[in-house]
């Protein structure tokens, strides 16, 4: 089998790279049909790309002979450490491919890991002195039928590429680097459709009620975002939310769904409504010169929208949440800050930031029926009324959890129990004309943009 192969390999000279003598990559070319060839149905074995991390420094730093010195010595220590076991060729300009046969794959971490260590322990001998360097890794496992030679390094190389790019110094298998890659196309594919929904005007607000604890009345509506898919489903937001915020599109979604929120308030001048605000949005002055336009000479309109900020974004910089916050309020809205108490805001700054709402984290009114958690829930209702800021329960999904909200003083009470979210008007009656949203295009687009809301906000964005 391979073994015996190996012994006729292992007599051939190790042939450098220059740019045009391929005969290193080319000799693992046919050591790797070899191994297929004669390769056994259950038989299994790894590949490992193996590259000096940051050879550029080196070279612009001492010269390219230093760093072919480099290059050399690097192939002499892998020969050390794996010529036993592994058949190793230079394959590129500082990569070296090293290759066995008939092994488990799951030591294929542990052994890429051994040779990363063994270049930080064993400095390597150079004219101007040791020298250490550093390695990364990037592996494959043997095991597909239709795999090829070319395929078999291409795939490591990538891995090794992506090891490369997470940090250096470490291992990647070209298994993960797959994985995420379909992560990636799935996240693209993802933001290609949100992109068209929003075009198409299927992006739509979903409205869950804010009850007052004392009277059971809807104090005000949160908006969440929606898709209507092609198909007439509704996507909730943890389908797309992620890749819109991953892929740079949440000033998009913040931009558009804010002008959808501002024109209910406009058609509707009995409710109040809270819109979530991103931490892009908070710090681009393009989206705060877009929500002064919509609400200029508004005020009416602004007093009864409530702009909702996360804790952790609000305290990275004072300043600048502070300015944001003092332009909106200048405006007429009101400002919550949603998720308290999961972050490190103490009351001394939500006095300087002049909040008005704090939305207590849901994973405190969960653990509610606990002693130590019902403790957290009513410090935090006492000191924000003792600085006269309300307060909202979030995530309330029993009534035995509303009720010790209510009874703790919380003025507002948010989550299932009160309500779930949704798309249709809930503040109309059932059979309402306008109930479902939106009515058409045309007066989605009335009031705010000229050109459509969707048309702007994508030009912009």
């Amino acid at each position: 089998m391979f073994t015996d192969g190996k012994q006729k390999f292992n007599n051939l000279k190790l042939v450098g790279y220059d740019g045009t003598d391929h005969s290193g990559r080319h000799q693992m070319y046919q050591i790797l049909q070899q191994w297929l060839d004669d390769k056994e149905s259950t038989q299994v074995g790894y590949f490992l790309a193996i590259g000096i991390d940051r050879l550029s420094l080196f070279n612009e730093a001492f010269g390219t002979d230093y760093a072919d010195t480099l290059i050399e010595e690097t192939g002499k220590h892998l020969d050390q450490i794996l010529g036993s076991s592994f058949i190793i060729k230079r394959v590129s300009g500082a990569t070296y491919g090293a290759f066995i046969d008939k092994a488990s794959v799951s030591e294929m971490p542990t052994m890429a890991q051994h040779i990363i260590n063994s270049f930080y322990e064993m400095p390597l001998r150079t004219e101007m002195g040791p020298v250490r360097i550093g390695i990364s890794v990037g592996g494959i496992a043997l095991e597909d039928q239709g795999m090829s030679p070319s395929s078999m390094l291409t795939k490591a190389e990538l891995a090794l590429r992506a090891a490369k790019d997470s940090g250096r110094g470490r291992f990647v298998s070209y298994a993960d680097t797959a994985e995420q890659s379909k992560n990636y196309r799935t996240m693209l594919t993802t933001g290609d459709s949100f992109l068209k929904a929003l075009k198409e005007h299927r992006v739509r607000l979903a409205f869950q009620p804010v009850v007052d604890s004392k009277t059971n009345k809807v104090s005000f509506y949160e908006c969440l975002a929606r898709i209507v898919g092609e198909n007439g489903d509704i996507i909730n937001a943890a389908q797309f939310i992620p890749a819109v915020e991953e892929l740079g599109l949440a000033r998009v979604l913040d931009k558009y769904t804010m002008h959808l929120a501002i024109q209910e308030l406009g058609m509707f001048p009995d409710i109040k409504l809270s819109v979530n605000v991103s931490n892009w949005s908070l710090t681009d002055p393009h989206w705060l010169d877009s929500v002064v336009l919509a609400l200029n000479g508004r005020r009416d309109v602004a007093e009864r929208l409530i702009i909702e900020i996360t804790e952790s974004v609000a305290i990275q910089d004072m300043q600048k949440t502070e300015d944001f916050i003092g332009i909106l309020k200048g405006l007429g809205c009101r400002i919550a800050l949603d998720d308290f108490g999961a972050g490190y805001t103490a009351f001394s700054q939500l006095k300087t930031l002049n909040i008005d709402i704090v939305k207590i984290d849901q994973s405190f009114v969960r653990d509610i029926d606990d002693k130590k958690g019902h403790l957290f829930v009513k410090t935090l209702q006492s000191l924000a009324e003792g600085i006269d800021v309300e307060t909202v329960g979030e995530g309330a999904e029993t009534k035995g959890e509303a009720d010790i909200l209510a009874n703790d003083g919380i003025h507002h009470i948010q989550g299932f129990f009160c309500g779930k979210p949704s798309t249709e008007r809930l503040w109309l009656a059932p059979d309402h004309v306008y109930r479902k949203f939106p009515v058409d295009a045309a007066l989605l687009d009335a009031d705010l943009v000229p050109g459509g809301v969707a048309d702007s906000v994508l030009e912009d964005g």
